[in-house]
């Protein structure tokens, strides 16, 4: 019984004095948006963004095989995804288009935006993929429009894989800003 107890005790030593893991969070990159003319646009809604469920976590997402996916530990998004995207998309449109009016109440807008994202993760080739549709109606019309990016990792690493996927969503983001000036 001595035995077991000093055995546990040096155990709970050994536990306690492990080095504890770090934990690295990360923030998509928000780089310079162009500023378009400033010709007015109609009022705009855009309604929250949708993630596929497994990106919806705190941990950043890695493809490790066709069906494999592995989201980790200790390298977490400093806000949930959702939140970052929505944020970052009302941002780049306020900069990148001043004469477009944003709405919070959808009935108040003659156009409305949806998104939804399928997928926001690194693969096992070292692409940043970035893929799902997104809806503009107004008046009589509706664009259903299916994205997907692909952008090269520049070298191994989350931080890297962070970068690649802050690439590939300001892809998007000048699509729809393109799109949105179209009319």
């Amino acid at each position: 019984m001595k035995a077991f107890i000093i055995s546990l005790s040096l155990l709970t030593l050994v536990a306690c004095s492990s080095k504890p893991t770090a934990v690295y969070y990360y923030q998509l990159a928000v780089p310079a948006t162009p500023t378009a003319e400033n010709t007015s646009l109609p009022a705009l809604y855009v309604a929250p963004i949708r993630v596929a469920a497994y990106l919806n976590g705190t941990g950043l997402v890695m493809q490790q095989s066709e069906v494999e996916y592995v989201i980790t530990r200790q390298h977490l998004w400093a806000d949930a995804l959702e939140q970052q995207l929505q944020r970052q998309l009302q941002q780049h449109l306020l900069q990148a288009l001043p004469a477009q009016p944003l709405r919070s109440v959808q009935a108040q807008a003659q156009r409305q935006l949806w998104l939804e994202i399928d997928r926001f993760h690194a693969d096992p080739s070292g692409q940043a993929m970035l893929s799902g549709r997104y809806r503009l109606a107004q008046q009589q019309t509706e664009i259903n429009q299916p994205f997907s990016y692909q952008v090269a990792l520049e070298a191994d690493g989350y931080p890297a894989m962070v970068s690649a996927l802050s690439h590939a969503w300001q892809q998007l983001l000048a699509d729809i800003t393109t799109k949105l000036t179209a009319g």
